[in-house]
């Protein structure tokens, strides 16, 4: 064999492993304590780093606890607390509780808690998939009424987008007779304008017997704005227009009705045990061709995560019509509901 090739054969080689190596390496959490955790980096958000460990499975790790990180496995969408948006990876630095952010033409120091959020770009599909599923049920013997509720929260995101499908439903048999009490299912889209407004598209499925509804069909636009930028709490609001198409209990049906929304959502994490999280996410609705009339729709939840993936949470949700539908008593409804979840990682 002629040398030169030889010496082109093995320098090809030794770069297709270095290459190979280096597309293998593993992302990595430096900890205050001296521990090193190596594994793959999935999200940051609401003061916890979401990281995969090789030996550990999933773990949730807190901002505080974090010296330095190094996350190249994959491209991540990061923003920070002043409001800029970066498409690269972390690179480690010298000083506690910093990272250096490279989006390929910027590399900038910024400590860890001014991380607003991380999403990783997953190239598979199923990956791209996170949230939660929750259950719960409630039974009284002296009455015979069992209560069954089931929850469930999965987004998917791009680097530009999220789209998001949730759903709620309440379910009772009360002595052998079941009824639906209270259903909703929501699938949106929302586009990210830039790192502080957010456009978005909705389609939504609602039930609730205790107001008269037996179905409402809604398609929503609108405008929404993050206001608050902190490791531990952000909030936005939204607004825009909806149409709605309803039926009653008793079977009648209305045409179009518009609305105007006012929505406002907040999350906010609680840093020091036990590991809570709280959602707030008030909508109130006024009606546009409806003679006044006003709506409210609206949940808070307390979520406490137990150990890895599994959730304990508590949710009270309120709604509220001025006008409600004929077959109903009332025009307020509200509950307490306590479930528990798993979430996908």
């Amino acid at each position: 064999m002629n040398w030169r090739i030889f010496l082109v054969f093995i320098g090809f080689s030794l770069f297709t492993v270095t290459f190979n190596a280096f597309a293998q390496e593993k992302d990595t959490l430096f900890l205050r304590n001296g521990q090193i955790m190596i594994g793959k980096l999935n999200s940051i958000s609401l003061g916890i780093i979401q990281f995969d460990d090789i030996d550990l499975s999933v773990q949730n790790v807190k901002y505080h606890k974090i010296k330095t990180i190094k996350a190249s496995m994959a491209t991540y969408r990061i923003q920070t607390i002043d409001q800029s948006v970066y498409y690269g990876v972390l690179k480690p630095s010298k000083n506690y509780g910093e990272v250096i952010v490279d989006d390929g033409v910027v590399s900038k120091p910024y400590p860890i808690v001014n991380i607003f959020n991380l999403v990783s770009l997953e190239k598979k599909f199923i990956k791209k998939i996170k949230g939660t599923v929750v259950l719960g049920y409630s039974y009284t013997k002296s009455s015979d009424i069992g209560r069954t509720n089931f929850d469930w929260n999965l987004n998917f995101t791009e680097q530009k987008y999220q789209v998001e499908f949730v759903g709620s439903f309440i379910f009772t048999n009360n002595q052998g007779v079941k009824t639906r009490d209270r259903e909703s299912v929501g699938f949106g889209g929302y586009y990210n304008l830039n790192s502080v407004l957010v456009a978005g598209l909705g389609l939504n499925y609602q039930r609730n017997i205790e107001l008269g509804l037996a179905s409402r069909i809604q398609q929503v636009v609108g405008l929404g704005r993050r206001f608050l930028f902190k490791s531990n709490l952000q909030g936005t609001l939204i607004s825009g227009a909806v149409i709605n198409r309803e039926r009653s209990l008793e079977g009648s049906s209305s045409g179009n009705l518009y609305e105007i929304p006012a929505q406002f959502k907040l999350d906010y994490f609680h840093y020091a045990a036990p590991n809570l999280s709280f959602t707030v996410f008030p909508k109130f609705f006024l009606g546009l061709n409806q003679n006044g009339r006003k709506r409210f729709d609206g949940d808070a939840r307390v979520n406490w995560e137990v150990i890895n993936n599994l959730d304990l949470g508590l949710q009270f949700y309120a709604s509220y019509d001025n006008q409600a539908l004929a077959g109903s008593t009332t025009n307020f409804d509200y509950g307490i509901v306590f479930n528990v979840g798993y979430k996908f990682k």
